[in-house]
């Protein structure tokens, strides 16, 4: 990164000079130095002091001051901390200690090494210093660890199994998001629909709420759901003829939804190489068609978080706290790396043989397979020529179909009639998964069980999961060894070759990670 001052490019950096050139490289990630490089570059002997082995308390304002406590309480009522500590200002100068307020709704992020403590603390606090040998199969591979979102799980007729998984892009609150979830392989029993929300990993889940929504289907036929959250009834499902995928010939993997993927790795030198898969479709439906896609990410998303605040190291709780203040500017350096990486993009063969672009399927998680609907223009022809470009080894494709699709229909939504947690019944929870308003906050180990009243007809409906919420994944202390600012800002500011520099590394843990991941799931 040519811009990032030599002082910064090595290791090691004292403690002074490592908040420097924090400020420094998010300013010129975010392109908004005018405020930040005369201000916020002096560190205080506080930050090195501070006992990180004893229980403390960052708190990250919003307006660039932070608390430093070592001592605290939270009065719920009036939404401030009460405790003793220090307070630094934007230069990172003690300007007062001994008792300390702290007004909750002036915090920009939390840091702390407590694991469990007041629930508007808990919702945006980093929980920093934690160790994978919780978890004793992440000693191996600490970026193999498993992590990503809440995890929700329903019966399939015969099994309780893994059906969809929320806002896995939201890693911060500032990126806090709905997202919808089809739960295609569902069969509510007894006229209900048991859902069981689970926190598997070493992350704080933040959720706002869990809502099933219920969209009538035709009669043989199936529902689907776009990216804008349209909903459609379709009918005349067909797979493709033909499959020609790099490897060759890939049409069995992909004829139905049976778990069964067609994947790749990554490319050697660069984890942002594209490969193309071309699909060709006879009997194509009549009037408005749609393709159909079942697939989910491979683990390069995970590897790629973590190895950022790897790279963020001790300074991630300001990284992110510094974030959250320019959340605007943050959204879009975020997007760098999603526009790079890029989602699974859909061409079409016109009738000169020229490939059109019809589209892009984006959807970040690693965890469930979701299905997907796009839909083509109709001037389709048939047969119809289908390319999906998209990068190598970066998805896991389980589906792919072409359907009739007959209208858009509006969804009904469906609260949780009742939530357990722990075997007993919780009212509580259940309202605040409900109203919207107020969130619910997990932790490892912590599990729900929602149940949602179905229509007595429920065979003629779809359903989906609609959630919201975001996620703070625990900053592990293997990470911390690994700790390079300006890559660390490398991944913001020039993705490419970020991705190009991480290659080789990816690459060695790559052929195991799949494996070491899902045996790394966090219980109590």
């Amino acid at each position: 990164m040519s811009s990032v001052p030599f002082l910064c490019q090595g290791e090691g950096q004292g403690e002074a000079m490592r908040l420097v050139c924090i400020f420094i490289i998010l300013c010129l990630v975010l392109n908004s130095c005018e405020t930040v490089l005369h201000r916020e570059l002096v560190s205080s002997d506080e930050v090195v002091n501070l006992d990180k082995k004893s229980p403390f308390l960052k708190a990250h304002m919003l307006n660039g001051e932070v608390y430093l406590l070592s001592k605290w309480e939270v009065d719920s009522e009036n939404k401030t901390i009460l405790g003793e500590g220090s307070l630094l200002n934007i230069n990172r100068e003690v300007v007062q200690t001994g008792a300390l307020e702290v007004s909750i709704d002036s915090v920009a992020l939390f840091e702390t090494n407590v694991v469990k403590t007041s629930p508007s603390i808990a919702a945006m606090a980093v929980i920093t210093g934690v160790s994978v040998a919780v978890t004793a199969i992440c000693i191996a591979n600490p970026k193999a660890c498993f992590g990503s979102c809440p995890t929700f799980y329903a019966s399939d007729g015969e099994n309780l199994t893994l059906q969809a998984e929320g806002f896995s892009s939201s890693i911060a609150p500032f990126l806090e998001a709905r997202d919808i979830d089809a739960l295609y392989r569902v069969r509510p029993e007894d006229g209900a629909l048991t859902i069981v929300m689970k926190n598997e990993a070493l992350e704080t889940h933040v959720v706002r709420y869990v809502h099933v929504l219920a969209v009538p289907k035709p009669e043989d036929g199936r529902a689907f759901v776009t990216s804008d959250g349209t909903f459609w009834q379709a009918s005349d499902v067909v797979s493709p003829r033909r499959a020609l995928c790099p490897e060759g010939e890939c049409l069995e993997a992909l004829t139905a939804f049976d778990t069964i993927e067609r994947y790749s790795t990554t490319d050697s030198t660069n984890l942002a190489e594209k490969e193309v898969l071309d699909f060709e479709f006879s009997n194509l439906p009549e009037g408005n068609v749609g393709l159909v896609i079942a697939a989910r990410q491979s683990l390069l998303t995970t590897y790629l978080l973590y190895q950022t605040l790897a790279h963020m190291g001790r300074s991630a709780g300001a990284w992110l706290a510094y974030l959250e203040r320019h959340s605007r500017k943050a959204r879009s350096s975020f997007q760098k790396m999603n526009r790079v990486l890029g989602g699974i993009e859909v061409l079409i063969q016109n009738d000169a043989g020229a490939w059109i672009s019809a589209g892009e399927i984006q959807e970040v998680g690693p965890l469930a397979t979701d299905v997907h609907l796009l839909s083509l223009p109709k001037s389709t022809a048939s047969p119809a020529k289908i390319r999906l470009r998209l990068t190598r080894g970066l998805w896991r494709l389980d589906y792919v179909s072409l359907a009739s699709l007959i209208k858009p229909v509006e969804p009904t939504r469906l609260y949780p009639s009742t939530v357990s947690h722990s075997a007993s019944s919780d009212e509580h929870v259940r309202e605040l998964l409900t109203n919207r308003q107020d969130v619910l906050t997990t932790f490892p180990g912590d599990q729900y069980t929602l149940i949602f009243d179905v229509p007595h007809d429920s065979q003629r409906y779809e359903f989906f999961l609609e959630s919201r919420g975001y996620y703070l994944e625990w900053i592990r202390q293997e990470w911390l060894k690994e700790e390079n600012l300006s890559r660390a800002a490398l991944l913001f500011s020039d993705p490419e070759t970020a991705l190009r520099t991480l290659a080789p590394a990816f690459k060695k843990i790559e052929p195991d990670m799949e494996k070491l991941f899902w045996r790394s799931r966090y219980a109590k």
